[in-house]
């Protein structure tokens, strides 16, 4: 039979409306802690606007892309920054939503899941996590 090993434990309310986690968003000298929902449907990580302008990034000059959600289409700017989410380290393109109405944060397939070892336990209220190797 297979086995995963995995290096991080991570216990979530299931009375949330999802799985969040705690992320950190690094660009040069800016640090920003936040919360971000695991999202396996959403292609990319996406984050609300704000924290791209507390990166003292300018939204609109990162890479534009339009995505398609349940409720229409929305639009990001892709920034390339640091990502920490309990104690793994990336650099990613993530994407910040343009419309400063939207507040959401997820971390999507392109740039997180496509570089861990995602384990669930939903039941329980578990997440496990180690990095891709």
């Amino acid at each position: 039979m297979p086995q995963l090993e995995f290096s991080q434990v991570h216990s979530y309310p299931s009375t949330l409306g999802g799985i969040s986690l705690p992320v950190t968003l690094k660009s040069g000298r800016e640090v920003i802690d936040l919360l971000a929902y695991l999202d396996t449907g959403a292609s990319n990580c996406l984050f609300e606007r704000k924290h791209c302008e507390l990166l003292d990034l300018e939204v609109e000059a990162g890479d534009h892309r339009p995505f398609r959600t349940a409720t229409g289409r929305v639009e990001a700017f892709g920034h390339v920054v640091e990502l920490h989410v309990l104690g793994l380290k990336f650099e990613s393109l993530v994407y910040f939503f343009a419309d400063e109405r939207i507040n959401k944060n997820l971390l999507g397939r392109a740039g997180w899941l496509d570089r861990i070892r995602l384990g669930l336990v939903d039941h329980d209220g578990d997440l496990y996590l180690a990095p891709y190797d």
